[in-house]
Order: C-alpha cells, then structure tokens, then sequence
C-alpha cells in the first residue's frame, strides 16, 4: 500500500458513521481505502512561494476564476494572473502576504492582504485602483454589494468602502477580548438589506448593510468563558442563519431577531476532547456540513440532527468544506484534500501535495478542483464526475 494509502486508512480507521438520530455511536472500521473510486487528474500546477526549504509552511489563500484566467495571492507576497487552461502567468504583482480568497465586481479584483490592507487591481493589468487600511489581516473574502465593498479583520472590524473609489462608506469595531484568541476571523455574510458576522469575543452581530447600525446582537459563548471566537462565516437560509462558535457547537439563529433556535455542540466523540472547536460552516442549502479539529466532517439536517461523521483525527486543523451537487471536498492541514459522497461521507479519494492543505479549496462548475498546498504550490486538476 502507498504512503498516501496509509495515510488515508489511519485516517478512515478514526471515521464514525452515526445514525439520523443524532445519537454518536462508537467509531466503526471503515471501508476498505483501495476501494475508493479516481476523481482526480492533474493538468497542471505552479509554484507560487518558494517555501521547500521551510519546516512547517502554510497556505491560507485560496483562488477565484472568472472566465479563462486564475487570480490568487500567496504567503510570499506575490499576486497572480494565470491562464486556467495551462497555468501561465499573464502578470503578477507584490501586494503582501495574502491568505485570502480575492472578490470581484466588473473589472477589479479585491483583495485583502495580512498586513491589514484591502487592494483593488485592475483584473486585465494588476495595476492598482485603490487600496484600504485597516488594523488587522483580512483573512476572508470581501463581499460585494451594490456599489459597495463591506470587510471584516481580525481586529473584530467591519468595513463598508466605495467599491470603485475605496472612500469608506461607514465602519463598526466589535469589543476584543484581552485574553488571548484564536487565529483568525469570520466573514461577512449579506443577505438583503442585513450584514452578518462574528468576533473574538463571542458574538455575532446584524449589522444594516446601508448605514452600519446594528440591528441585532447575540452571545454565543455557551458555557465557555475562553476560546470563545466566532470565527465561521455565517450562512443564511430562509429565515435562519447559522454559524459556528470555537466554544463548541453550531447555532441557528433567528435572521430578524438574533435569537437563539438551537445549538448543536460536538462533543464527546473522541476521548481527546470534551468540547470539539467547530469552524468552517457549509450548506447545500438541504443540509450543514461543518469542520471540527480532530473530531471530523459533519453533515447535519437544518434541525441540527447528526446525519454523519467522517473523522479526522490526526489531520490537522480543517479548511471550510466545499460541497457541490454530489461531492464534498475538505482540506486537512497536515494531510491534504479529501473528495467524498456528501450523501455518507463516503471517502472516494484523498490528494497529498506534500505538508497538507490549509487552504480552502477551490471548485469551479463541478468540474475542476484547485488546491494550494502549504509548500506554495498551486494545483489545477479536473474533477471528474461520479
């Protein structure tokens, strides 16, 4: 069996299926790894930051593609344009340490960068439009909105800019705790005439998309008083909007009100952890699937029932889950890209680039796949269809 193999049954060894109750069962073997089925198959990568030399590297930036052309950033403070087809660079630009994945809105880019900064390039040149100042490192993607750039950092800052311009349209600072945080921060979420985001100190906040005003507030501490971020992008569905808290658990959360539905805590899967810090939150708009470090993959029903677990334990910290019509796709940070059935967990086939992936991946069309690895190399591969 290959490396690669062995890897992926020590992994697959820890998954636990559990049953629609929501009740967790104890860990069951799981399938035979070298039955899973080939989705994968390399057109072509690029190295994007040398870090080969390095001994523990990672990579948070992950790529957007509009129409023929591959824009991403790196640790190495470099700025690309690729061809999608091949992976050559149209041009490239040094904006700084990026971990983030860039916007779009008609002809720029937007990106935020660690040092603090969201930059608009013109998408054709690099050139660039405008940039912003902030306190902290913007580690998720800016959201556009009408004639509007709104942004959120890890100095629990929210920003509202004039997409063309960068002239700040207003701001809101949520309280920081003194105590000590976890890296990074949550997105912003809009849906209608509502912002939605989450801060260190645990709390996630409305904010009115026109003026910044608040129109709600809401605590998701939980029984915790540390480790407390709220540090996933929020989700909306209808009426509800769900989000993760690092004191354990997924939330549903009235959209009008803030107030609370229900919280799902993970715990008590592993006798490693009490509490499972749950990160990134992602939906197909039928269920949740949420990443908890060492505790695994989670496919919840819009109730907060457990409909499954594939565990992870071993892995390193998780990347958001991509879910696609069929798929799901996770990152782990020292093991690399898993694609499994989101239907059951279901592991089909596991990718190592060498270090793990901390990136979120990239699905284009449910066709291609592309991956950042920790070693600053850019993977673009086709995803084949089930």
């Amino acid at each position: 069996m290959s490396a690669a193999r062995v890897l992926a049954a020590a992994l697959l060894a820890a998954a636990a299926v559990v049953p629609a109750s929501g009740c967790i069962s104890t860990p069951a073997p799981a399938r035979d790894p070298d039955l899973g089925r080939p989705m994968l198959h390399l057109r072509w990568r690029v190295v994007t930051s040398d870090r080969a030399r390095e001994m523990k590297p990672q990579e948070f930036a992950s790529i957007t593609r509009v129409g023929d052309h591959v824009y991403t950033g790196s640790a190495g403070g470099r700025f690309f344009s690729l061809h999608a087809l091949d992976g050559k660079v149209r041009w490239q630009e040094r904006i700084g340490s990026v971990s983030s994945r860039p916007a779009v809105a008609g002809t720029l880019l937007y990106v935020g960068t660690d040092d603090g900064e969201l930059v608009a390039l013109d998408m054709q040149t690099g050139k660039q439009a405008w940039k912003h100042e902030g306190r902290g490192p913007v580690l998720e993607t800016p959201v556009v909105v009408d004639d509007m750039i709104i942004y959120a950092n890890e100095a629990d800052q929210v920003y509202a800019l004039d997409a063309r311009k960068g002239t700040l349209r207003w701001t809101y600072k949520g309280e920081t705790p003194e105590e000590y945080t976890l890296r990074g921060h949550a997105g912003v979420t809009v849906d209608g005439e509502l912002a939605f985001t989450g801060f260190a100190n645990g709390t996630m906040v409305a904010l009115r998309v026109k003026t910044g005003s608040v129109a709600w507030l809401t605590t998701l501490k939980g029984d915790s008083d540390r480790f407390i971020d709220v540090d996933g992008t929020p989700v909306v569905l209808g009426d509800t909007v769900y989000v993760t808290s690092s004191s354990g658990g997924v939330w549903a959360i009235d959209k009008t009100t803030g107030l609370v539905r229900w919280r799902m805590t993970l715990e008590g899967v592993t006798a490693s952890a009490s509490v499972g810090a749950a990160g990134g939150l992602a939906t197909d708009g039928e269920r949740l699937y949420v990443a908890a470090a060492d505790l695994g993959i989670y496919a919840l029903d819009l109730d907060g029932n457990i409909l499954w677990r594939q565990g992870t334990r071993g892995g390193g910290e998780p990347a958001t889950p991509i879910v696609t019509e069929q798929l799901i796709v996770y990152a782990l940070a020292d093991a690399g890209v898993f694609i499994a059935d989101k239907r059951t967990g279901e592991l089909y086939e596991y990718f190592d680039p060498g270090d793990g992936v901390s990136g979120d991946p990239t699905v284009i069309d449910e066709q291609e796949l592309y991956v950042l690895s920790n070693r600053g190399v850019l993977y673009a591969m086709d995803l084949k269809e089930l």
